[in-house]
């Protein structure tokens, strides 16, 4: 058991290390790998304490350096003081961000914004953006993502060409009525898990039930109880104005035309052809990413295990 449970904690510092962030003993714990499977750790009875004990033990000595209670893999200990740096560093991002999202709450058709990417993991640089992942109303998809799109360009926070430190990245939404998420590995189980609800953490707890998947990779999660304090608080006064937009905007109809004029210019840009990238157009899923950044994590990963 425990030399067992010391190579699963050096494939646990190993994944991580890809994305160049220590662990805490806690979330060692949370995230823990099977060395073997290079999947969640199936006995799911592996206590805190356990961890500790094969942390500190001479079977991971040789290997792994712990700073502050961070651990690391050997010869990677810059990345330690590297990590506290980005925390300090990213709170003050996320802080910026739930301003930004509290101006958003009015606007119609959405339904719930969460923090991703390096933000989300507290490991963003100056130069980062916002990661979003937004749910919008069911059947109003392409409406709901061209008003937020508008809204964030025309108050200049939103990401485009050259302009990408502190703006909204937008690049992946669905409908509240298709809250699973469709790529079901390693990378989106991390992914989600770290997600932080910026707004409606009614929906977000709707997300986290509806990816249960997610307790396959990480067993030691459980579902999130109480809200972030970066979770906006929505006023009824936001919620009255959002009601009057929808219903003014639901007279005109133009989801349809929308939905057409949006589905072709995804279809003419170059990036959507790029081989291994992820490219939805639905009307329960608009995703963009020509690069994801899951394969590429896992395959360095397999390359360092095996060194």
């Amino acid at each position: 058991m425990s030399f067992q449970l010391g190579k699963n904690i050096t494939a646990t510092l190993t994944y991580y290390d890809v994305m160049d962030f220590p662990l805490t003993s806690f979330e060692i714990w949370k995230h823990l790998l099977e060395y073997d499977e290079h999947q969640a750790v199936r006995d799911e009875n592996v206590s805190l304490s356990a961890i500790w004990d094969i942390l500190h033990s001479p079977q991971l000595a040789p290997r792994i350096s712990e700073r502050d209670g961070l651990y690391c893999l050997r010869g990677r200990e810059h990345l330690i003081e590297e990590r506290i740096r980005r925390d300090k560093l990213s709170v003050r991002k996320l802080k910026r961000m739930k301003r930004l999202v509290s101006w958003l709450a009015f606007l119609p058709y959405l339904r719930m914004i969460g923090a991703t990417g390096s933000l989300s993991m507290k490991h963003g640089e100056r130069g980062s953006d916002w990661d979003m992942f937004v749910v919008l109303k069911s059947g109003r998809m392409f409406t709901g993502r061209t008003v937020l799109t508008g809204f964030l360009q025309l108050i200049g926070r939103r990401r485009h060409g050259r302009a990408i430190a502190n703006r909204a990245c937008l690049n992946y939404f669905v409908t509240d009525d298709h809250l699973e998420i469709d790529t079901k590995d390693l990378f989106s189980a991390h992914e989600y898990r770290f997600l932080i609800p910026l707004l409606s953490f009614d929906t977000f707890q709707s997300f986290e039930r509806a990816n249960h998947w997610i307790s396959r990779f990480k067993p030691n999660h459980e579902a999130t109880l109480i809200p972030s304090r970066l979770t906006v608080e929505e006023s009824p006064r936001m919620r009255t104005v959002q009601v009057w937009l929808e219903r003014a905007l639901d007279l005109i109809l133009v989801e349809g035309m929308l939905a057409q004029w949006q589905k072709k210019k995804i279809a003419r840009n170059p990036k959507t052809q790029i081989q291994g990238g992820l490219i939805q157009a639905t009307s329960q899923a608009l995703v963009f990413l020509p690069h994801p950044r899951g394969p590429r994590v896992y395959e360095q990963f397999k390359t360092r295990l095996r060194a």
